[in-house]
């Protein structure tokens, strides 16, 4: 089975899209018949377009709206053939004041179930596959640090010689925080990690008034300083460092052999392009070259520079449920931004007071009463097979949430093992749930973690889910 996946970034500097297919296969010799990706193809690079801004706090959809329109066109895909993918708003963007907003109508126009996706870990999870460097550091079996440099920030991503990510950070650095015009360099836009790094180093930015190159240099030199602090796991990091930083610093303390740099900014840095946009992309490139050859750094090229993350969004961000789901009839998809808890079972064998008491806390952590909005109760656990311990598992579920009895809201469960199916049946016939049941398993769920839901594939035997992070700055 083929299904077709979007891919659309909409970042500091620039905004582009990547339209795949990716080929899911039934795995018949797993005992759970589960459906893999197996390969991914990409079947249109849309153009490289600046982001267009109404002013520097607003992202103008109208005119995101007619550049996503003509990708559309001249890859000549309809929007009703998209059947899954992804919207990121990344680095400075995602801090703009309409971001959520526009991801969310952006996900509308693009096709029936594309994830409104933002989030510095997400971001650097999905550019790191993206980029090639995850397939790299498990073919060479050597760890690899993958740091995806756009506009606005640098998002890290530590991938073992597995070709796992075992660690992700992100700091603002990044090669658009200055922007100038004319050839006297007149200073039009600053970000505020251009204001921190520049107090830091005595210089004082103002619009309107020309940044000379020596103060210019200073500010890149202290932002590539930050950088090299977090990417060399730096015991100590400087005030400025720590101000920067989006996300906690990387806890990994291992060796790395090999640093990949992505993003726009790794354009220059490989010497794929001269073209500049008046801002300071390529001093960044330039500094980060030097720093790391002072410091000896095993620098490695990843696959793909500007389009990491992009192609991450299109090709890497879906999952999909094993083959032994539920989903009833009257579940209307996709249903999006759904949070997800994990109720914590006391024992091995709960009864079913305990089960509801567990949900209920569950609930209580994320401040959502039961019933009022959408919720994936995530469970860890083997609950077991035994049709008795199935049904104190049902009961105990359902009586948590009794407003969901009479509501048009589903009752969505996810499961690490093999028993999706089991538990809808069970709890159909054995409580007084019967509609709105969405009961998935084979997927690995943290909690704190937001999921999209798509419409069942393959005589419903598939059930696709992004599993993401939202986060946007207020």
């Amino acid at each position: 089975m083929f299904i077709t996946s979007v891919g659309i970034d909409v970042g500091t500097t620039t905004s582009h899209m990547v339209f795949s297919r990716l080929h899911l296969v039934k795995q018949m010799s797993r005992s759970s018949k589960k459906f893999e990706i197996t390969n991914r193809e990409i079947l249109y690079r849309g153009k490289i377009h600046l982001t267009p801004l109404i002013d520097q706090e607003t992202i103008n959809f109208e005119k995101l709206s007619e550049i996503l329109h003509r990708d559309f066109q001249e890859a000549k895909i309809k929007k009703e053939e998209i059947d899954t993918g992804a919207v990121i708003v990344t680095g400075e963007t995602a801090k703009k004041k309409n971001a959520e907003k526009i991801v969310s109508m952006l996900a509308v126009e693009a096709g029936k179930f594309v994830a409104a996706t933002a989030g510095p870990n997400f971001e650097s999870v999905i550019a790191a596959m993206g980029s090639g460097a995850v397939a790299k550091a498990k073919q060479l079996q050597k760890t690899i640090m993958n740091i995806d440099i756009g506009g606005g920030t640098s998002n890290i991503a530590v991938i073992s010689p597995k070709g796992e990510i075992i660690d992700t950070a992100c700091i603002n650095v990044g090669g658009r925080l200055l922007v100038t015009e004319g050839k006297k360099n007149i200073l039009v836009k600053y970000e505020k990690a251009a204001e921190i790094t520049a107090r830091d180093v005595g210089v004082e930015l103002e619009i309107g008034k020309p940044l000379v190159t020596e103060d210019k240099q200073k500010i890149v030199q202290r932002l590539v300083e930050a950088l090299l602090e977090v990417i060399t796991k730096k015991v100590k990091i400087s005030h400025t460092t720590a101000n920067l930083m989006m996300t906690p610093l990387i806890t990994f303390d291992g060796k790395v052999d090999y640093y990949s740099f992505s993003g726009g900014v790794a354009e220059y840095l490989y010497g794929k392009t001269t073209q500049t946009f008046n801002d300071i992309g390529l001093d960044v490139a330039k500094e980060i070259k030097k720093q790391i050859q002072n410091l000896k750094l095993a620098l490695i090229e990843p696959s793909e520079l500007i389009r990491a993350t992009v192609i991450g969004a299109g090709q890497y961000s879906l999952q999909v449920s094993g083959a032994t789901t539920l989903v009833t009839d009257d579940n209307v998809f996709p249903i999006r931004n759904i949070p997800v808890v994990v109720p914590y079972l006391p024992q091995e064998k709960p009864t079913k007071e305990e089960i509801k008491e567990a949900v209920e806390l569950a609930f209580k952590r994320i401040d959502i009463p039961n019933g009022e909005a959408p919720v994936a109760l995530a469970f860890h656990k083997t609950i077991g097979l035994s049709y008795e311990r199935l049904k104190t598992f049902a009961q105990g579920i359902v009586s948590a949430v009794p407003n969901l009895l009479h509501s048009k809201i589903p009752l969505i469960l996810v499961f690490n093992d093999d028993i999706g199916n089991s538990v809808g049946n069970v709890m159909r016939r054995e409580t007084e749930l019967k509609n709105n049941i969405i009961s998935i398993d084979e997927l690995a769920l943290r909690e704190g973690d937001y999921i999209d839901i798509g419409e069942p594939m393959a005589d419903k035997q598939v059930v696709p889910v992004v599993v993401k992070t939202l986060i946007f700055e207020q």
